[in-house]
């Protein structure tokens, strides 16, 4: 084995869109990214000390699914039994929409095959990674370093951006947890919404593309609202008027979480004084606040 691997891969807060369109193959269900600097998994393999074998493990060793990620890859591989224990070094708290498990996932389905292989060319450890991680969650496309647009029940890259919104999200965590695998098995459709969708679709990829940093966070507040009625979010009605007065560019959540959060850019010119003011009334409301950058690809 190669000396010590290390894999990352960067959580996300909430989505900018998620929706669904309808075409030739019914309902596709799809999202936007909003990954985040802050928050990151990272994955890697420490040796058992001792001559006795023992099997693989994991810590924390609740991570069940990035254990059974390694598995099913080292098995589709053919690698042989791991005398290791993975370990799991991440600060992006579960089950709130930051895009925990996903991350995780991939942080270990790549530690397979880079602790083996350390040479693999980039794409192809993607495809693997994602073969894996599509067999045990929907998910996020997390393995381009930005904003990027996917086919949420198959991580299939769609379209992957490169930006400079310069976004801030001023988050709220609302409480709880939203158990995404079931929320997701309950996921009513409707033609109407659809429409809507796709014209979503339509605006934010010309806003991203455009880096329309603006268009881009109505895009996320319309999704937000959209979506409203699926995961009530308690806080949007605050956000929504604290956004009208501290010159917020929108709205942002976990569609399937407990997170919202409103978006500044660094395109402000006054955006720290914004930032500041838009926390302080949030906390006089009697939210406790947290601060992400957008994670983007430069063009």
């Amino acid at each position: 084995m190669p000396a010590e691997i290390v894999t990352t891969v960067h959580g996300t807060f909430g989505e900018i869109l998620q929706g669904y369109t309808f075409g030739a193959h019914g309902f596709e269900h799809f999202l936007f990214t909003a990954p985040v600097e802050e928050l990151k998994s990272q994955a890697r393999l420490c040796p058992h000390d001792g001559t006795a074998k023992k099997r693989l493990g994991i810590t924390p060793s609740d991570r069940a699914k990035a254990l059974s990620a390694f598995e099913l890859l080292s098995a589709e591989l053919g690698y042989g039994a791991t005398d290791c224990t993975i370990e799991i070094d991440s600060n992006i708290p579960v089950a709130k929409g930051y895009a925990s498990s996903t991350a995780d996932i991939l942080a270990t389905a790549q530690l397979c095959i880079r602790s083996r292989h350390p040479e693999t060319p980039e794409p192809v450890v993607h495809a693997l990674a994602l073969s894996v991680a599509r067999q045990l969650e929907y998910g996020d496309y997390l393995l381009h370093p930005g904003v990027a647009a996917c086919a949420q029940r198959s991580h299939r890259l769609l379209t992957a951006y490169r930006t400079d919104l310069r976004w801030t999200l001023v988050g709220v965590d609302e409480g709880g947890w939203v158990r995404t695998e079931e929320f997701h098995q309950e996921s009513p459709e409707d033609l109407g919404k659809a429409r809507v969708y796709a014209e979503l679709f339509a605006q934010l990829d010309t806003a991203l593309r455009a880096d329309d940093y603006a268009a881009a966070a109505e895009v996320a507040s319309r999704s937000a609202e959209l979506h409203n009625d699926r995961l009530p979010k308690k806080s949007l009605e605050d956000l929504r008027r604290i956004q009208r007065a501290q010159g917020a560019l929108g709205v942002c959540i976990a569609h399937s979480g407990t997170l919202a959060g409103l978006i500044f850019s660094r395109h402000q010119p006054d955006h720290d004084l914004r930032v500041r003011e838009c926390r302080s009334e949030l906390e006089s409301c009697g939210y406790s606040t947290e601060t992400f950058t957008l994670k983007e690809a430069q063009r």
